[in-house]
């Protein structure tokens, strides 16, 4: 029998309590058992989830720097870390954004990047989603991720039952998230894990393994070993599937022309994108818009 996925909810000084309330009850309402977590001694011993809810006033990382171990030690081991709006605070002051662009409220954008000057902050886009990473914008971007959570974990039909229960709507994903890739990144593999990161960092970039293997410190044999151990693929087709799961969201949020999208994932040769994407998702990149958009 599988072990049910252990959620922390990290009520840090100054988190909205509605927002922390509200996330316990629809991951309650889904089957799951979140822990809302005040204090360092009140930690489960095993982290799969950490959420990071809005705050009422800005966050002050430095007063509790158990909160940035927590975060450090959860996504080093492939834990799914997710922030609403001023949670991404926490993950900036943690450094656990491994490079890859975040999102968090409009208003705060720049007050983050100029503190973390490392940060890539697109407060263009409400919701940003990794494999193991997160992040909403809006203030009330929680019920997002409640339902992010629920789907990831329970599962399609469990998150739209929520949102129809709560009376949320659950926008797009009831249509464009059917053959989600969701790679796994709890396989324990660190040096795999940071290959991961590097690629959903830079899905445009060409990512030969043989590069990957020297930045994570293995050779390229071994790295193509692990790697495939890991994750069940080769790098070609790892990078394939991000790649391809980056566009479904781009045609399903945007009217981007379908060459545009293509270029901004790493697809100089539009023929080979149409191929790459009918191959993954089963229909043509405007087929999938019109079935996400309708």
């Amino acid at each position: 029998m599988p072990v049910a996925p252990s959620l922390i909810i990290l009520f840090y000084p100054g988190a909205l309590q509605s927002a922390v309330l509200g996330l316990s009850d629809m991951l309650r309402f889904a089957g799951l058992d979140p822990v809302i977590v005040e204090r360092e001694a009140e930690l489960p011993p095993q982290v799969d989830v950490v959420i990071l809810p809005p705050g009422a006033q800005l966050p002050k990382p430095e007063d509790a720097p158990w909160i940035l171990a927590v975060l450090q030690e959860s996504a080093a081991e492939g834990a799914l870390i997710c922030s609403a709006c001023l949670g991404l605070f926490w993950i900036a002051a943690a450094g656990v954004d491994a490079g890859r662009p975040v999102t968090t409220h409009w208003g705060i954008g720049a007050d983050i990047q100029a503190t973390w000057p490392h940060l890539e902050v697109d407060t263009d886009r409400l919701l940003i989603e990794y494999s193991n990473l997160v992040t909403a914008g809006g203030l009330m971007a929680w019920v997002d991720l409640a339902l992010i959570v629920i789907e990831r974990l329970v599962g399609h039909q469990a998150m739209l039952t929520v949102a129809r229960h709560f009376v949320v709507d659950p926008g797009r994903r009831d249509q464009r998230r059917f053959k989600r890739f969701q790679p796994n990144v709890a396989h324990g593999d660190k040096p795999i894990l940071r290959g991961q990161q590097m690629i959903e960092s830079d899905i445009a970039g060409g990512h030969r393994f043989v590069d990957l293997a020297a930045q994570v410190g293995l050779s390229p044999r071994t790295f193509q070993r692990r790697f495939v151990k890991a994750t069940g693929m080769n790098v070609t087709e790892y990078l394939q599937r991000v790649r391809i799961e980056q566009a479904k969201a781009l045609l399903a949020d945007t009217q981007r022309a379908i060459s545009d999208v293509a270029a901004e994932v790493g697809y100089s040769d539009l023929p080979a994108f149409y191929r790459v994407f009918q191959k993954v998702v089963g229909m043509t990149p405007a087929g999938f818009r019109s079935a996400v958009q309708s």
